[in-house]
């Protein structure tokens, strides 16, 4: 049997991780935001808020661990939050450059032909 401590790491284990894809969705939306008529941004917004419901829960759990409560929101803000959207955002950059970097080279071999 697992102690009350034990499990509740493992619950904010779990919360990490769903954080995490939800940073990693709002930032593709946010650089991939889709074609017009597109619902991505609908759902952006719904995640968003989902996302933030999570961070409070995950702050619930950081004080049933007896955290002291002025540490939280540095440990879960500078800590995971903001590393983890700032690193999804410039991925997603980097990624949608070498996209266009690709389409423009395959339009100009094409053109030589």
């Amino acid at each position: 049997m697992l102690t009350q401590a034990q499990n509740q790491i493992i619950y904010l284990m779990f919360m990490s991780g769903i954080l995490f894809l939800g940073l990693n969705f709002v930032a593709y939306s946010l650089i991939f935001p889709g074609p017009k008529g597109s619902k991505r941004i609908g759902y952006l917004f719904i995640a968003c808020g989902l996302l933030a419901y999570l961070i409070q829960l995950m702050y619930q759990g950081l004080l049933a661990l007896d955290y002291p409560p002025d540490n939280i929101n540095n440990l879960l803000l500078s800590g995971f939050v903001i590393p983890t959207f700032f690193i999804s955002i410039a991925y997603y950059r980097v990624k949608r450059n070498r996209m266009e970097s690709n389409e423009i080279k395959n339009k100009e071999g094409h053109e030589t032909h």
